[in-house]
């Protein structure tokens, strides 16, 4: 018993002294504006987009960016993708050999259904839209100590902040004006790359490049809506001067002209004429403009603008599709599954199981080749002993058969002094 008190005690004292250094770690880092605490260490709102944006052609709000093909294109092909593949769970035995773990409560969990009202796919997809501008937040739910739910919180509504200890608490303000702080108990965070602290948000960033993708649709959309008519004025002799009820029946009685049904007829009398005073969509490179912007957004979330079905310039599909998924898994992906895959095992399990499992995406299916491609790379692995014809079935969805188990090596490659001792050259022989 006095040698379990010590020890509790020395553990005590060991995360004692780890909060005062990471209190004052947290000291002398500069993350968002902050007020010193009654301690003396400093505090404040984590901020995840820059402080102050300037000359912002329209306001990219989230449903605002989201009205943007490219915008809605990006999130959906890096949400659906992500959602598409199924988590697996593994353990590892003495001799670190891996195997795969079906029974344990928190792969079901992940695997059937988080929450009450979502299937695992739906979790995820919800779970990536937030991840994919940052950060996401899922609100964990215990019955005793067993994790029973996962729900994701919308990311808008939770402002982390520092307290007085250095430690990160989220305070969530919902959408009906109830207002809780959680801890990272209760909270499980993936961010982004960023401070350390929060994730830096694409959309928040690429704010000015989203907002000229706005203010060009919203042109295009004026510019259909009156009949693509030009903006003008009227002007006539200027020995004539008109009044200002001739003036303001002139404007009235034209309006029509620039702002009316596009088969509205214009009289023009009285040596009146009308200069064309607007820019064409051509003089402004409205087209250009707009695919410009779609290689500027695919290039905020790391999408190929290809696979948001951008045109422009020759295409990389056909032959190409594999070398671009191949790039797009690594580039564009890859991070997303290893820092969900690290954040369930660290975050999820208790800590003295950390070494004991691992999660990973079953990426196999999203890089999965050609039918004449996947047989012949099969058949090497079974040729060279790398599998054994049942784990290839399996791989394939195919019932396994007997004797499958074992591995094989091919063996037409003998010595040729061998060969030549073996009487009428059968190699099935010994000497």
């Amino acid at each position: 018993m006095k040698t379990s008190a010590k020890v509790a005690k020395h553990r005590l004292n060991f995360c004692l002294e780890k909060d005062r250094i990471q209190s004052a770690v947290f000291k002398e880092r500069e993350v968002g504006n902050r007020s010193a605490g009654p301690d003396g260490f400093k505090r404040g709102v984590i901020f995840d987009s820059p402080r102050s944006q300037s000359n912002i052609a329209r306001t990219a709000t989230f449903d605002r960016a989201m009205t943007l093909s490219a915008v809605f294109a990006c999130h959906k092909i890096l949400a659906e993708t992500v959602a598409s593949l199924p988590i697996e769970m593994f353990t590892f035995d003495k001799s670190r050999n891996r195997t795969q773990v079906f029974d344990h409560e928190l792969i079901k969990l992940l695997r059937n259904k988080p929450n009450d009202h979502q299937t695992c796919i739906e979790f995820k997809e919800t779970l990536m839209l937030n991840l994919i501008n940052g950060n996401a937040y899922v609100r964990k739910y215990y019955w005793h100590k067993e994790l029973i739910q996962l729900e994701v919180i919308n990311n808008g509504v939770v402002t982390p902040k520092l307290n007085d200890r250095g430690k990160v608490e989220y305070h969530v303000s919902y959408f009906n004006g109830k207002k809780e702080v959680l801890t990272t108990k209760e909270i499980w965070h993936i961010k982004l790359f960023g401070n350390g602290l929060v994730g830096m948000s694409p959309l928040a960033y690429g704010a000015r490049t989203i907002g000229i993708g706005l203010a060009t649709d919203d042109k295009v959309g004026k510019i259909m809506e009156n009949g693509a008519k030009p903006h003008g004025y009227l002007s006539t002799d200027p020995k004539v001067r008109l009044k200002k009820e001739q003036r303001d029946g002139l404007r009235e009685e034209f309006t029509d002209m620039i702002y009316g049904d596009e088969f509205f007829l214009p009289v023009l009398e009285g040596g009146l004429t009308f200069n064309k005073m607007s820019l064409t969509p051509e003089d402004i490179e409205l087209l250009e403009n707009r695919r410009f912007t779609v290689e500027e957004i695919c290039r905020f979330y790391g999408v190929p603008s290809v696979l948001v079905n951008d045109t422009n310039g020759s295409t990389t599909w056909g032959s190409g599709i594999t070398e671009l998924v191949d790039a797009f898994y690594r580039f564009g992906l890859r991070h997303y599954f290893e820092r969900i895959e690290e954040s369930i095992r660290l975050n999820l399990i208790e800590r003295i199981d950390w070494d004991k499992y691992e999660f990973e995406f079953k990426i196999k299916d999203l890089l999965r080749a050609s039918i004449k491609d996947r047989v012949e790379i099969n058949s090497k692995r079974i040729i060279n002993g790398q599998s054994t014809i049942n784990e290839i079935r399996r791989e394939e969805g195919d019932p396994v058969k007997e004797n499958g188990d074992q591995l094989l090596v091919a063996a037409n490659l003998v010595p040729l002094d061998r060969l030549i001792q073996t009487p009428q050259g059968n190699v099935n022989e010994t000497k």
